[in-house]
């Protein structure tokens, strides 16, 4: 990966990782699309599909469920989780990207290693190694 890509790894999305850097989010998108090897959405060709040698028109099948998706939204979050970092339950469903109802999506067990319930029924979630530490110790159950 490049510096970029590890930066949206690290920061969790492309908009967290272009403030850290502080770049324009447009300017980091740009470079990162550069660094993946494809051409800027910018200049002439803003808005049609680039046809050159190599390139992709349209969207894998895993960018399709990742764009549309809840389960998968959240699924592809969950995995990106680090450790030492929480969120509550509803700025992970916000970082993940979903719109629209998502309560019966979090509430399944494949998920229950990635959350936990604090005091006040606050529902939080992180690494899996994490949240079972904290639960052990019973800050979360």
């Amino acid at each position: 990966m490049g510096e970029y890509a590890d930066a949206v790894k690290e920061h969790g999305g492309v908009c967290n990782a272009a403030r850290a850097m502080g770049l324009p989010r447009t300017t980091f998108s740009n470079r990162l699309t550069r660094e993946k090897g494809g051409r800027p959405a910018s200049g002439p060709t803003k808005g049609k599909a680039h046809t050159g040698e190599g390139a992709h028109v349209g969207i894998t099948e895993e960018e399709l469920l990742l764009k549309h998706s809840p389960e998968d939204q959240i699924r592809h979050a969950a995995e990106g989780l680090t450790e030492g970092r929480f969120f509550t339950e509803a700025e992970f469903v916000r970082k993940a990207g979903v719109r629209g109802a998502y309560r019966h999506i979090v509430e399944r067990s494949e998920f229950a290693q990635y959350r936990g319930r604090a005091s006040g029924g606050i529902y939080y979630w992180g690494h899996p190694s994490r949240i079972t530490a904290l639960k052990e110790k019973a800050a979360l159950s």
